[in-house]
């Protein structure tokens, strides 16, 4: 695992505290982003004056959440003119609108940060016709652009044309939690965690298949509690097709104090998704002690080495899932060396330095 947040291209003390105006999600919301924008409004007060804008929401007030905010920060930009306009990118539409508010911005003297989070954003933009990939080329010109790994920086230079001393890798963040009780061991039940939105992408089915391939007296051992929103009914479906109702919970979304409680009691998180970028759920497993099972996509080959802090699956291969699960199962003391050693390994996120680190990027000269 990579030492990803200990060195700083530059010191934010040494720099006038900025004046940052930042454009996203709502810290409530659901997901990835939520979570990253939760912790940043916890923790860059300390070195910034901040301004918050949501443009986005979960609920029926999403769609006038998006165009509420996205006029009002336009309008703070042009009416308080910050120093700094950090701005959270997905992929689709959310380039369109915060690539007009970066050029809003830029026109208005400040600088642009623009952080791309999207898990399928190079997917999705070799997919674009050549003139669409110009205008999104041309939108997303910002001083620095943040990615999510250092295995990013390259392929987002390229695709977007963004001098390479303007792309700075910083990973997601992760609130530490206190101390996690010591977990069960011997013959009690393993409780394994799957945290995300139900879909495809996120693996969800093929866990629910791994689950039915395990052995009678693994299937005795496992817990397995699956908790999200998105396709819940299809999940509850096809956990009852599979015949493992006896040993897969779905619940929905939690919010932080019932998700913190779950890791808690947990042992394994899995998610063995198709596509990522550095999901949150992953960092915050690891913070507790959980040792995480996922696939080499994204930024998790950076954050997980296979058999010393938790295990790689392939991606799409339930029997290989499976065989990894009964496995950690069968060995109680393996499964919690890779647990304590996450809980070591996911320092490096903690979020103090991570805040460090974005103020020092606000900080950057242009």
């Amino acid at each position: 695992m990579t030492d990803v947040l200990s060195s700083p291209t530059e010191d934010p003390a040494t720099a006038a505290r900025p004046r940052a105006l930042v454009v996203g999600p709502r810290a409530q919301a659901r997901g990835g982003i939520g979570s990253v924008q939760h912790v940043l409004e916890r923790h860059l007060p300390a070195h910034a004056e901040l301004d918050v804008v949501a443009t986005h929401s979960d609920g029926p007030d999403r769609l006038a959440t998006m165009l509420r905010g996205t006029l009002d920060a336009a309008r703070r930009i042009r009416r308080d003119r910050p120093d700094v306009v950090h701005l959270h990118v997905s992929q689709r539409a959310s380039v369109l609108r915060k690539g007009l508010l970066g050029v809003v911005a830029r026109r208005a003297g400040a600088r642009v940060v623009m952080h791309l989070h999207g898990s399928q954003f190079l997917d999705w933009f070799d997919a674009l016709p050549r003139p669409a990939r110009a205008v999104v080329r041309g939108l997303l010109r910002p001083h620095r652009l943040v990615v999510l790994s250092e295995t990013l920086r390259t392929p987002y230079r390229e695709r977007l044309g963004v001098p390479a001393e303007n792309v700075v890798a910083l990973p997601n963040p992760v609130e530490w939690p206190t101390e996690p009780a010591p977990p069960a061991v011997g013959n009690g039940t393993v409780t394994a965690l799957f945290l995300g939105r139900f879909g495809a992408r996120k693996g969800i089915y093929d866990l629910v298949e791994a689950c039915a391939r395990l052995t009678l007296a693994q299937r005795s051992r496992l817990r397995l509690v699956a908790a999200g929103d998105g396709e819940v009914e299809q999940v509850r479906g096809a956990v009852a097709r599979a015949g493992v109702d006896d040993v897969v919970e779905v619940v929905e979304w939690l919010d932080r104090a019932e998700r913190d409680e779950l890791l808690r009691r947990a042992q394994l998180l899995v998610l063995p998704s198709s596509h990522e970028g550095l999901p949150m759920a992953v960092l915050e497993a690891m913070a507790f002690g959980v040792a995480p099972v996922v696939t080499p996509v994204g930024a998790l080959p950076e954050l997980v080495a296979d058999g010393i802090n938790g295990a790689l699956v392939p991606v799409g291969d339930p029997a290989a899932l499976a065989r990894t699960l009964g496995a950690l199962l069968d060995d109680d003391e393996r499964r919690l060396a890779l647990g304590a050693r996450a809980r070591i390994d996911a320092q490096a996120y903690a979020a103090p330095q991570w805040a460090a680190r974005l103020a020092a990027v606000w900080a950057a000269p242009r």
